[in-house]
């Protein structure tokens, strides 16, 4: 990432992604108080690198990269000046003075019809811009449909079939959100409509013009609603017709995965994380790239665990035996598209479940012992309340759900294995790869030096969705405690790291679709 001279020298795109970079958090500390001290010399606001870390107003808003882009583009404008290339200097708007002349009532009420009727007009206009954009989406969305039945019973590989499900799943988002922004025109129109017959009855000798803008606004408002009902009547039957094709796709994609042995419980999986996340917060790490909003929910996550591992310590050291067997889910969450194999993990600091200190963790790594942990976390699923949570037609019935348990007493275990990660020094990363067949890999990956970086943020990727962790997450019981199955490790990296150990643990391996063809099948 080149650092430009001043804040002109960055377009709008180019200024967030340096601000992105700051808030990843994913650097030495020498680049990123270099990157602090850059922003600090170039913002002109003047709160300056405060802005990255405190809001300047107060509000229950939640706080984001986006908004420090805002706030040092908004007092740039305040300024008269642009705030960055390519920007067009703002315009400000004039001080109104009062007229020469009082306006009289006649001119008064002309100038009103005038403003009413220009209102009405472009009403009409920004509802046909929307209209388009709406007929667009559903053409693409009716195309991407065509596609995937067309290849429903060709033969297609992993791959295909994948990108074919995506690209369905991401046409009927752009199509949903498309009419929705046709459908927010409806209460604007019906307030128009409204404003222009109560003026009516006071028209006096203005009534044709007042009629003649409520006869606009009245055909305006009857040709929207019936082409929002049209929009809405091919929205509805293009999701009927993609929900049923989705449902057929992946079933045929995990029958093709179990086929060819390539699912995941068959094939031994790669899952990544930025090095950041072994050393701070919790973290959430998939197989290929991260999806955009796990770094702002890794505050979220640490506190629903602090606040689960505080509950029960204070069970425990008070002689109850309520724990036993009990839960707090921490985090919860399901994969946006159907495509994804769906494979994942959890790191946390093992700070946070245990004091580290008094420990060798380097010995315990090389013999691959075993040691007692007070809690540990094991995957699972939520069963969604009916009709709450939905994507388009389709509802959401479960979640995935992460939870921890303690272990004291007798009723689960409290052995973790201990295992080491390698430093890789061809790729750069930290590697750790767990027990048994098709094992899990985790890859730590060190962060680029922001020099060589590209200065553009890439484009959002939400692959998670429904992502929540409550900061003080409900005790409950396990309904069978003969079930529980946990896949964890205590991680120990290379001394010369300065990392500390971390507790890991993956997804169940029951959990995953091919486990109950395979069952079906036997």
């Amino acid at each position: 990432m080149e650092l430009k001279t001043t804040l002109k020298d960055y377009t709008e795109p180019e200024f967030q992604a340096l601000v992105d970079r700051i808030w990843a958090v994913d650097l030495p500390k020498t680049d990123h108080d270099q990157l602090i001290n850059h922003f600090d010399r170039i913002a002109g606001h003047p709160k300056g690198a405060d802005l990255l870390f405190y809001p300047p107003e107060a509000s229950y808003n939640a706080y984001s990269s986006g908004s420090v882009v805002y706030y040092v583009k908004g007092w740039h404008h305040k300024q008269g000046r642009a705030a960055f290339k390519g920007e067009s200097v703002p315009v400000p708007k004039p001080v109104a003075t009062g007229p020469k002349a009082s306006l009289t009532l006649a001119q008064m009420t002309q100038r009103r019809i005038a403003h009413n009727l220009a209102d009405v007009q472009k009403v009409a206009v920004d509802l046909t811009v929307s209209e388009r954009a709406a007929e667009a989406a559903l053409t693409v969305f009716e195309q991407r449909i065509k596609h995937l039945r067309q290849r429903q019973s060709a033969h297609v590989d992993i791959r295909e079939r994948e990108a074919d499900i995506r690209a369905l799943e991401a046409s009927e988002l752009e199509a949903r959100l498309a009419a929705h922004r046709y459908e927010f025109w409806k209460m604007r129109i019906e307030f128009k409509r409204d404003s222009a017959h109560r003026e009516l009855p006071y028209a006096g000798s203005e009534h044709a013009q007042w009629q003649s803008i409520a006869q606009q606004i009245n055909a305006t408002y009857d040709r929207y609603l019936t082409k929002l009902n049209e929009i809405n009547q091919r929205l509805r039957g293009f999701q009927v017709d993609a929900e049923a094709l989705l449902v057929t796709a992946q079933t045929q994609l995990v029958d093709q995965r179990y086929q060819q042995g390539t699912g995941p419980t068959q094939t031994s999986g790669l899952l990544f994380a930025p090095l950041a996340f072994a050393n701070a917060r919790p973290g959430i790490f998939l197989d290929g790239g991260l999806s955009q909003p796990l770094e702002t929910h890794r505050v979220a996550l640490q506190k629903a665990i602090r606040s689960a591992v505080a509950e029960f310590t204070w069970q425990i050291t008070s002689g109850t035996d309520e724990h036993q067997g009990q839960y707090a889910a921490v985090l919860q969450f399901d994969f946006s598209s159907r495509a994804e194999v769906g494979r994942y993990g959890l790191s946390v600091p093992l700070s946070e479940l245990l004091p580290i200190e008094g420990q060798d963790w380097q010995g315990l790594a090389a013999m691959e012992a075993e040691v007692d942990l007070p809690f540990r976390m094991s995957s699972g699923t939520y069963a969604v309340p009916p009709g709450t949570m939905s994507r388009g037609l389709r509802e959401i019935k479960t979640l995935l759900q992460v939870a921890i348990t303690p272990t004291n007493g007798s009723v689960l275990s409290s052995r973790v294995r201990v295992r080491a990660a390698i430093w890789n020094e061809q790729l750069k990363t930290y590697c750790f790869t767990a027990d048994g067949p098709a094992p899990e890999t985790v890859s730590w990956s060190a962060p680029a030096p922001f020099e060589s970086t590209s200065t553009l943020a890439p484009a959002p990727e939400y692959r998670l969705g429904f992502l929540r962790s409550s900061p003080v997450p409900v005790l409950e019981s396990f309904s069978d405690l003969a079930a529980i199955g946990f896949d964890d490790y205590v991680v120990v990296f290379p001394p010369a790291s300065g990392l500390d150990p971390l507790y890991i643990l993956f997804r169940d391996r029951r959990e995953y679709p091919e486990m109950a063809l395979a069952a079906a099948k036997s």
